[in-house]
């Protein structure tokens, strides 16, 4: 028998980037996707087909070799489907979502297809993400006794989806803690950090509306179970399960995080107006009975001019030198407000705490 892999190719060429191996013990091969859609599928192993972008040409070729429903054959060719898990006759249909950090700070997503076989395994990918060569190093890391079944290639694909959002939440969470350490020095702008901590908070959101539905679709395939997941690769799809639990955790830990920068804010700019507003009404209270004095010297009538302030130092005195009085008696007056207010508000934080400490102490 000839060579499949030898003979001439009559198939037109497909519009898409198709990429296609045969995964076993024995290790992965490359193989023309021409000869693998005529060859048949491995004793030990299965064949893997990773299409990126495809014209609906492309998968009509691969859903009549391996029959795959025309509704799951759509799904795949339309971008922005939910993530979910499927059953066929035959082989699941799974979508999930992956997310990278552009160089300029913007949140990328790529969308992942399978369609899982018994010998075969198809990827269809919408969006850059997942190196192939990293995918190709990662299965080779598994137990030799599962790479002859596709779930060995399933688990890797999933488990470096869960991966890139490790790395993207922790830069989260150390730019929130930088972006707080910022907002409480006073020769900062936080006009700035504002508009980073609406960015950040768009960032967590989508983030979270990503990987969320990832997590139900580990746990569908959990239950599902055999042929797609074997009571001994239960652990290795449990083990992702709980790691995009965890990424969940510290997303919506991050979205807490924004949350108290954007309370910390305000509490400052509520603070700065506040001292303001003070220093404001201090300058109209120490004005309000010099305008009050001047106004009732600067009546222009005969008793006033010709015998309260006749001399000049009659206008020194009365005029000039009770107007600094009372500017004097004023400045006292207002500070002594404002130390008895502070002491008020420390007295107050002081009992509170004491009051807490009660009730621990109770507990």
């Amino acid at each position: 028998m000839a060579d499949p892999t030898t003979q001439p190719l009559t198939q037109p060429p497909i519009s898409a980037a198709v990429h296609t191996y045969i995964l076993g013990s024995a290790g992965a091969a490359a193989i023309l996707w021409q000869a693998a859609l005529i060859s048949p599928p491995p004793e030990h192993g299965f064949l893997w087909f990773d299409v990126t972008d495809p014209a609906p040409q492309d998968l009509e070729r691969l859903q009549h070799q391996y029959h795959l429903h025309p509704l799951a054959i759509e799904d795949a060719l339309h971008a922005h489907q939910r993530a979910k898990v499927e059953s066929y006759q035959g082989f699941e249909f799974v979508v999930a979502h992956g997310v990278f950090r552009s160089p300029n700070g913007t949140l990328k997503t790529h969308e992942l297809n399978l369609f899982i076989g018994e010998r075969f395994l198809i990827s269809v990918r919408h969006g850059s993400g997942l190196p192939l060569q990293d995918i190709l190093n990662r299965w080779e890391r598994v137990p030799e006794a599962w790479r002859p079944d596709s779930s060995s290639l399933l688990y890797v694909l999933l488990d470096a989806l869960v991966d890139e959002y490790a790395p993207f939440a922790e830069e989260l969470e150390a730019e929130l803690s930088r972006i707080r350490q910022r907002l409480i020095d006073p020769t900062h702008s936080n006009e700035q950090e504002l508009k980073k901590i609406f960015e950040i908070s768009e960032l967590v959101h989508t983030a979270h509306a990503v990987i969320f539905p990832l997590k139900d679709v580990l746990g569908t395939l959990l239950r599902i179970g055999p042929p797609v997941v074997s009571p001994k690769e239960v652990p290795y799809f449990r083990d992702i399960r709980d790691h995009a639990q965890h990424t969940v955790e510290r997303l919506e830990l991050a979205g807490n995080m924004a949350d108290r920068a954007f309370d910390i804010y305000h509490a400052l700019e509520n603070r700065r107006q506040g001292a303001s507003s003070r220093q404001l009404t201090m300058v109209a209270t120490i004005f309000l009975p010099l305008t009050l004095v001047t106004g009732f010297f600067g009546q222009n009538f005969g008793f006033l001019v010709n015998h309260v302030i006749a001399s000049t130092p009659a206008f020194w005195i009365l005029c000039v030198g009770f107007e600094t009085l009372v500017a004097a008696v004023t400045i006292v007056f207002v500070q002594r407000i404002g130390s008895d207010s502070k002491a008020a508000n420390v007295n107050r934080r002081l009992s509170k705490r004491a009051s807490i400490e009660s009730h621990r102490s109770e507990d």
